[in-house]
């Protein structure tokens, strides 16, 4: 089962790292909608892979699978966290 509270690189949740390089990217190159999503996405692709092939590198396809999932997981559930505040939340 996926434990997000594993995923902590430095004493630093990897969700939030992810959280907060999407914010620092969206804003340099003013993107919004679709596009954020999708750079979420690549982001955590980007960060949780690597994360997880530090210890040990799979050798069978579930474990490879099972990467490739963490990491998307983590780049979408970054992007839903931000849709959710941004709707209950004042621009400014």
């Amino acid at each position: 089962m996926f434990d997000p509270s594993a995923l902590i690189v430095a004493g630093v949740p990897l969700m939030a790292l992810v959280f907060g390089l999407v914010e620092f990217i969206k804003t340099l190159f003013e993107m919004d909608g679709k596009k954020v999503t999708v750079m979420s996405a690549i982001v955590g692709l980007a960060l949780a892979i690597p994360y997880q092939l530090y210890n040990v590198i799979p050798t069978t396809f579930g474990g490879w699978m099972e990467i490739v999932i963490i990491g998307v997981v983590v780049g979408l559930s970054t992007s839903g966290f931000y849709k959710f505040v941004a709707a209950r939340t004042e621009k400014l």
